[in-house]
């Protein structure tokens, strides 16, 4: 069978596009079928060029990735899903015929809205696929006897039920050679998977229900091979695409002391925990190649770490920043830190806290030459999460608001605000947009 698997396009996205890391390893699985990859994120003309394949390849069947619903973002809302349902609906009018499956982790979130507001889809595989997909294969004509899958049936979607996990330690690397990977040049583009699953209970993240509570690892020994083959292959630099790389901590310090044992010579970012991310595990990790860290304690006050499930302490969060500040061997790192500006455990005083976390960060900067950022945005509502039951409860939101957008503006309604910060919310959102103008009429 002729497939084209395409990969999920964010129109607008102002970043480096992101080696399709998925889809490579969906493609190693579909052992016996003619795979092809197509990326509307490196295409000159992403929908022209989608037709292009479309008709040169003609493929039998068609999978659509939907890996992000939006962009998150409050200030810029971006569409995704508004994209995706341009590349079903696109191949659909080139070749009626086809067979059109989706999936991916936004898909998976809003299976069923998906599957029943676009009726170009035939089926939809729900959660991690590389087992399910290519049973499908073989069961077009019987979906119902595979689980994890979305198909049509008398006018209605039916699901065959959630399917168990794979054991993904046992996979084996994904294939690159279905995506160039000389188009993929930003420093986190091109992606690493040393474990799947999440233990951390994060209220705003649905992680766990996507890919389960549960680790399942890979060895060091396995992933580093990986790694020296993508270094062969020319990748200067690469990310580790796990939820936190330092969770177990040990797993984490195996691989940095399996690739300094091999001298492998490839810079390197990660998610870290800020909990275990002492002084000695940074230095280990820098000394293994990694030149940027991503922290996310998403809140800096004790109450408003708490309410985010965080299990951590402010003064964790200030403690990173020390190290940072002074740790002479850590100067040339770039450290990211993400804040959620609005949680339900916030408070006034807190959120100037967290504006002087942030100014303490730019002077680092400025007069210590750190390469230190604290970004601040709001919390995206999204289902199957504790903040959405939150919400729910302190009337944010109607029980039975659909969080599934239609269009970019109404992404904007999907956005956690405290009733009793609304005001001092409305305060900030207008003085950012006041900065960006600012900014704006320097630029020009």
């Amino acid at each position: 069978m002729k497939i084209l698997l395409v990969q999920s396009f964010l129109d607008g996205d102002t970043l480096p596009p992101v080696y399709p890391l998925g889809l490579s390893y969906l493609a190693t699985f579909l052992k016996g079928h003619e795979v092809r990859i197509y990326d509307p994120n490196v295409a000159e003309r992403p929908m022209e060029d989608l037709i292009a394949s479309l008709s040169g390849f003609v493929p039998d069947l068609v999978g659509v990735s939907l890996r992000n619903i939006d962009n998150q973002s409050r200030m810029d809302p971006l569409n995704y899903y508004g994209d995706f349902r341009a590349i079903v609906q696109a191949a659909r009018r080139r070749l009626p015929s086809v067979v059109i499956v989706a999936g991916g982790t936004g898909f998976s979130m809003f299976a069923r809205e998906v599957m029943e507001g676009n009726p170009e889809i035939d089926f939809g595989v729900h959660l991690e696929a590389e087992e399910s997909f290519p049973e499908l294969l073989n069961n077009l004509s019987t979906p119902g006897r595979v689980r994890g899958v979305y198909y049509r049936e008398d006018g209605a979607v039916r699901f065959t039920g959630v399917r168990p996990l794979p054991a993904f330690g046992e996979f084996p690397r994904p294939r690159r050679d279905l995506a160039e990977m000389g188009r993929y040049t930003g420093n986190a583009a091109v992606g690493i998977q040393t474990k799947r699953g999440c233990p951390l209970k994060c209220t705003y993240c649905n992680y766990p229900v996507l890919n389960g509570n549960k680790i399942r690892m890979r060895t060091a020994s396995h992933v580093v091979d990986e790694i020296e083959a993508l270094v062969r292959e020319g990748a200067k630099q690469f990310m580790f695409a796990d939820s936190v790389f330092n969770r177990p901590e040990k797993h984490a310090a195996e691989i940095c002391n399996e690739m300094i044992k091999r001298d492998v010579r490839a810079g390197w970012m990660a998610y870290l925990d800020i909990k275990g991310s002492t002084r000695e595990v940074l230095l280990l990790m820098k000394e293994a190649g990694c030149n940027g860290i991503f922290f996310s304690p998403d809140g800096l006050s004790q109450s408003s770490l708490d309410s985010l499930r965080k299990g951590i302490r402010e003064k964790d969060a200030w403690r990173i920043l020390w190290i940072i500040a002074t740790e002479p061997g850590l100067k040339e790192v770039e450290f990211i830190i993400t804040m959620f500006i609005n949680t339900p455990g916030e408070t006034p005083f807190g959120m100037l806290r967290m504006f002087g976390y942030k100014v303490v960060s730019v002077l680092m900067k400025i007069f210590l030459k750190r390469r230190v950022y604290v970004t601040i945005g709001w919390i995206r509502i999204e289902p199957e999460t504790g903040i959405h039951a939150v919400a729910v409860d302190q009337g944010v939101i109607p029980p039975d608001t659909p969080l599934l957008q239609k269009g970019r503006e109404e992404i904007r309604r999907f956005f956690y605000v405290k009733p009793s910060l609304r005001r001092l919310d409305g305060f900030v959102l207008a003085a950012r947009n006041l900065m960006r103008s600012i900014r704006g009429k320097r630029k020009k």
